[in-house]
């Protein structure tokens, strides 16, 4: 019994994740200002745009971030944390998987970064032309541009998203980390 619980938790939270990275996907091309017309684009919104578009009415964008999208979001990680929870047969109370929750889409965001830098760096390597390269770099600048500024150029090579991988993983680790903690504190009771 067992085996199957721990293969319906694994479905869970694999089956909750990606449609989170889809979601998470589609706020970052949304900030980035990427065009709507765009087959990559046009297949994140296809895909999202049924659970999105409801909220949309209600929660407005503000400033390019679509908040709808993230409210969203947080939804769906505590629907999976509750459902994580049944599953375990747990008992944890509502403000605690709120908690939990909220630090899980936090870390999603900063790893959704980490993974654009990683992006961005192999495909300016390998196909610098590249639309997709000019999202990433829109998607990263937030991150990237003041780190640019103090990070010289060295050797032709800029050495810029070493210091703001280094620097999210960190963010998880000061903020993300504590902030589960807590949250399985208070969800334990």
């Amino acid at each position: 019994m067992s085996a199957l619980r721990e293969a319906l938790l694994f479905l869970v939270s694999t089956i909750f994740d990606l449609y989170l990275f889809l979601l998470i996907v589609r706020v970052l091309l949304a900030y980035a200002g990427a065009n709507y017309f765009d087959p990559f684009t046009q297949f994140i919104v296809r895909c999202t745009d049924f659970a999105v578009k409801p909220l949309r009415r209600i929660i407005p964008n503000v400033r390019g971030i679509e908040l709808s999208t993230l409210v969203l979001m947080l939804g769906i990680e505590f629907v999976k944390y509750l459902l994580i929870t049944t599953l375990s047969s747990s008992s944890l109370t509502m403000l605690g998987l709120f908690i939990i929750a909220f630090a899980d889409l936090l870390k999603i965001i900063l790893l959704a970064m980490f993974y654009a830098i990683i992006a961005q760096v192999v495909l300016s390597w390998i196909q610098p032309g590249s639309p997709l390269n000019s999202i990433l770099y829109k998607i990263n600048a937030p991150i990237m541009r003041p780190i640019q500024r103090i990070c010289p150029v060295v050797g032709g090579f800029d050495i810029s998203p070493i210091p703001a991988m280094i620097l999210l993983q960190v963010l998880i680790i000061i903020i993300v980390n504590p902030l589960m903690a807590v949250g399985l504190g208070v969800a334990l009771g």
